[in-house]
């Protein structure tokens, strides 16, 4: 009789152990299952914000021939790993006709795109935007600045073009082309203009 206890023992065992164990593999799978759609709930909720800090960051154009046409530097800079966007402190871009500088840009902070290369320069506690042409020929100052990869820019916010010596035009938003020669082409001011010709 105990023989016979033992065997159906040792029978529902070994049926319970499959059991048991398809169990386990369903609960697992069902944890699984929850915990991926957690994350998922998460990652929507929350985007990657990945994001890789450069010290002495640097983007450049060059033509057919390896000539540097503007090139831009600056202190530091963290780029978004999902855009391409670096947001960067402390930049200046410079523009070449040849090998010859031919104007130089300054602001505190801004933002450049590796993949379409527009660049936007903005001010900070009070240091606007500076553009500067060849040998002090023009100045422009506004609050921010936007340069896209076929030279158009747009400038806004305390907008100030000064030819020493010539004339000084100021406005709310100014527009325009750097040609070849990085000088400004094509300029159209608008909003509060005012112009002042003569010794400035």
């Amino acid at each position: 009789m105990r023989d016979k206890i033992r065997g159906v023992i040792k029978f529902v065992v070994a049926l319970a152990i499959p059991g048991l164990l398809i169990y386990f593999w369903i609960s697992a799978q069902r944890m699984a299952d929850i915990q991926v759609k957690d994350f998922k709930e998460e990652k929507s909720k929350n985007p990657d914000q990945t994001a890789t800090t450069v010290t002495n960051y640097e983007l450049k154009e060059v033509d057919d021939a390896n000539t540097v046409k503007w090139h831009l530097q600056a202190k530091d800079g963290t780029m978004k790993a999902d855009t391409k966007d670096v947001y960067l402190n402390e930049v200046k871009v410079e523009y070449f006709d040849g090998p010859k500088l031919k104007m130089r840009m300054s602001a505190p902070s801004g933002m450049a795109n590796e993949n379409t290369r527009q660049v936007s320069l903005q001010s900070k506690d009070k240091q606007h935007v500076i553009c500067e042409g060849e040998e002090g020929k023009s100045r422009l100052e506004a609050s921010e600045v936007n340069l896209d990869k076929e030279n158009k820019f747009v400038a806004r916010g305390d907008v100030n073009i000064l030819w020493p010596g010539v004339a000084k035009v100021t406005g709310d938003t100014c527009s325009g082309h750097l040609d070849k020669g990085a000088q400004f082409e094509n300029i159209k001011i608008v909003g509060n203009t005012h112009s002042f010709m003569g010794h400035m």
